[in-house]
């Protein structure tokens, strides 16, 4: 399938993992956190923030497509316009929005709930997130050298639903910077919906 963007992905996956060892979600308001059950998470866009275009790091839109029935893969690409040998602070915020196509009525949900060591996440084997990572040709790690990293083809993991409150019509935007002192080195906004399982008539799952 056609090329599309990567780094998102990866950002993405920052979320589950906070720094170290610890679940950065773990600050979530209580009850927010619960079983997976019947929901799936859908993402509608992983790609280079708004206005953003010129830093060191480009992430065009990631490709979504349907694997199956019941699944959709994500692939792309990440390209650095420099060699980046020192190690990046990594930034997440959160908004919920009631409608992803007009973002300007968005709301805070979380902000600054990541500010730690990127390469440090990175070489985090046995996270949630290392899924996607695997598939990355060059390997995606520390330092990181001019040139495109591409992204396979990867099913989406539905482990993420847990972690985001409400379903259907609930929205939310996460943006992902990473910083080398205040230079800012990319900037990566995801959007996605948590929305009810269809119910399976004699299709596989994965």
């Amino acid at each position: 399938m056609a090329q599309a963007t990567s780094f998102t992905l990866l950002a993405l996956l920052y979320l589950n993992s906070g720094g170290l060892g610890q679940d950065i979600f773990g600050i979530l308001p209580q009850g927010a956190i619960g079983p997976i059950g019947n929901k799936k998470l859908f993402i509608s866009r992983v790609g280079q923030c708004v206005g953003k275009k010129n830093l060191p790091v480009y992430v065009p839109d990631m490709r979504i497509a349907t694997y199956n029935r019941t699944a959709y893969v994500v692939s792309g690409e990440v390209h650095f316009r420099e060699d980046i040998l020192n190690g990046y602070r990594l930034s997440v915020t959160v908004r919920k929005c009631d409608d992803i196509r007009a973002t300007i009525g968005c709301r805070p949900f979380l902000n600054n709930i990541a500010n730690t060591d990127g390469c440090a996440l990175l070489s985090a084997k046995s996270a949630m997130y290392h899924v996607y990572l695997r598939n990355f040709r060059p390997e995606l790690q520390c330092p990181f050298r001019n040139g495109t990293y591409v992204m396979g083809e990867t099913l989406v993991d539905d482990g993420l639903v847990k972690y985001l409150p409400g379903s259907g019509r609930t929205f939310w935007e996460v943006r992902m910077t990473g910083r080398i002192k205040e230079r800012m080195m990319f900037c990566v906004v995801m959007q996605l919906n948590v929305r009810p399982k269809k119910k399976q008539s004699n299709v596989g799952l994965f």
